[in-house]
């Protein structure tokens, strides 16, 4: 396995480094991408470097998620402009009407929303978002409830593109045939061992309720909003450059000559709960239909044109709100084509190969399916890779549990749990980066706020994994 030792880790740690120290996502990226192609190129990176960024903007499949993006942008911004999510609060506000019963309704939301992990970001954030402001909660809080109960969930629950993505990778390895003879058989049969994603859906309301005290940087978004007011940190102002005085809206002047929210100047023109409903049940109904959210999307934001025969916009309005949504998503889109830049480094690099280098000395069957979770759960977190690693790991994996006796359900358990962690912890991984985008605030300052919460899970799934690893080793 051809790798540079502990050099190897150099694009890794330095992308930490800097995210910790400059909370700049796309400069950290980009430098630690950089070291990944000097430390295989040498002084001849820059051709090379170049030519992997043009690589990264033409790649299929990261082109399709950028996409996504791009059009929840506008979807967003077209719900917003019809005041659908206003429209949508209210009713939640009937039964959420304090800070932790709108946090327990956002986990519910994501229970209920299972088909899609960017469905459920999507749909959870812009119905909470208003409610959870008017209750003071800090948006690092709301977006870790976001974030948590969506990937997780939709592995859970097996209908989504998570499901069918694992159950190709594990039906096409020979030796899960003893599991079960399809696909989707393997994937019932492993998903009592989904350690990692059960204790993350359990641990969420566990926070909320204060069962689990807030610590770290959670701990400091609540002191901040107590001390301030501010709902969200300094460096997500940007983000929320329509209400930097504060927790709402800018002020506007009424008719009377009085000072009124922003809010309640819109709603002079009255909410409608068709123009939140319509589009969403579209959205989910095209997804389910077409096995395909992208689609699912598109159709949502056609549907919106329905608001310019009923004199909610006109079609200059509609336009306009749609690139106002692609500007809000620029960020993202960069984020997602600098990323794929600086996983490729690391592939250079031989950073998978290194870990597993590292880690093989201990493999034996009881301790394998937990080394597997902290192994390629710290490669899909370096790397926000939590598509490939996992496909390319699964085949090196599963002979070696089998050679070593290894419980084989049990590790592949441990497989997906490691996909989830570094889909959940990577500081820009794609739902990561929409759950922050959706909730506004910033990427880096939210995975930090979190942190606390997702070490221990880890920890807790990693010892799960040890005492079953002991229990079920042949």
């Amino acid at each position: 396995m051809e790798h540079y030792g502990v050099l190897t880790l150099i694009p890794a740690f330095g992308f930490l480094v800097l995210a910790l120290v400059t909370r700049k996502t796309i400069t950290s990226i980009v430098i630690s991408g950089l070291a990944g192609y000097f430390i295989y190129y040498k002084f001849g990176f820059v051709v090379p470097s170049l030519e992997a960024l043009v690589d990264a903007c033409t790649d299929w499949d990261n082109c399709y998620i950028v996409v996504i993006c791009l059009l929840f942008g506008c979807l967003v911004q077209l719900l917003r402009a019809a005041k659908g999510p206003m429209a949508f609060g209210d009713l939640v506000r009937r039964y959420a009407n304090t800070q932790k019963k709108t946090l327990i309704a956002t986990w519910i939301a994501g229970l209920i929303i299972f088909i899609d992990d960017y469905l459920s970001i999507l749909v959870t954030a812009n119905t909470i978002l208003p409610v959870a402001d008017e209750h003071k909660t800090p948006r690092e809080m709301l977006c870790y409830v976001i974030n948590t109960t969506s990937a997780p969930v939709c592995v859970i629950i097996p209908i989504s593109a998570w499901v069918v993505f694992f159950s190709g990778i594990f039906e096409a390895q020979p030796e899960t045939a003893v599991i079960a003879s399809t696909g989707m058989g393997i994937y019932y049969k492993i998903m009592p061992y989904f350690f990692y994603p059960f204790v993350c859906v359990i641990f969420v309301p566990l926070v909320i309720l204060g069962i689990v005290p807030l610590m770290g940087g959670m701990k400091k978004a609540y002191q901040r909003v107590e001390e301030t007011g501010k709902l969200w940190p300094p460096s997500s102002d940007i983000m929320n450059k329509d209400s930097l005085t504060g927790t709402t809206e800018p002020e506007v002047s009424t008719p009377t000559g009085a000072i009124a929210s922003k809010e309640e100047a819109e709603r002079e023109f009255e909410p409608r709960l068709w123009t939140f409903l319509v589009p969403m049940i579209i959205v989910i109904a095209i997804t389910i239909w077409q096995g395909d959210i992208l689609i699912g999307v598109a159709a949502g934001i056609v549907s919106c044109l329905l608001y310019i025969p009923a004199g909610i916009m006109s079609f200059g309005k509609f336009c306009d709100m749609c690139y106002k949504g692609l500007e809000d998503m620029l960020f993202i889109g960069v984020v997602l084509v600098t990323s794929l830049f600086y996983r490729e480094s690391m592939l250079l690099v031989g950073l998978p190969e290194f870990i597993i280098e590292v880690a093989g000395p201990f493999m034996s069957a009881a301790l394998l399916p937990a080394i597997v979770f902290i192994v390629v759960g710290l490669i899909c977190f370096a790397t926000g890779n939590i598509w490939s690693i996992p496909a390319v790991t699964t085949p090196i994996v599963v002979p070696l549990a089998v050679a070593v006796g290894a419980h084989l359900p049990l590790t592949l358990g441990a497989i997906i749990s490691a996909a989830v962690f570094g889909a959940q912890a990577c500081f820009y991984s794609d739902v990561v980066l929409l759950s922050a985008s959706a909730c506004k605030v910033n990427n880096v300052d939210y995975c930090i706020a979190q942190l606390p919460y997702i070490i221990i899970v880890a920890a807790m799934s990693t010892v799960f994994f040890l005492i079953a690893g002991f229990v079920l080793a042949v």
